[in-house]
């Protein structure tokens, strides 16, 4: 992963958790294992049970990424 824009995190609810993001990475195309992972990771390790993820390749010019990047 090269890049995160985009990122939100909020309650749904009192013990329920959501994030949204957007991923750079150098790799063209979608990984399951890749989502499967870190979608395990963010539910394990800071209790987020929903999460939406979208992959961008590096060459991708998203309108919601900034000129600042993470």
């Amino acid at each position: 992963m090269t890049g995160v824009h985009d990122l939100h995190i909020w309650a749904m609810s009192t013990t329920e958790t959501a994030l949204t993001a957007h991923l750079v990475r150098r790799v063209p195309t979608c990984d399951a294992a890749f989502l499967e992972t870190a979608c395990r990771q963010l539910r394990e390790e800071f209790q987020i049970q929903h999460a939406t993820i979208q992959l961008e390749p590096e060459d991708h010019v998203c309108d919601l990424a900034s000129e600042k990047t993470v």
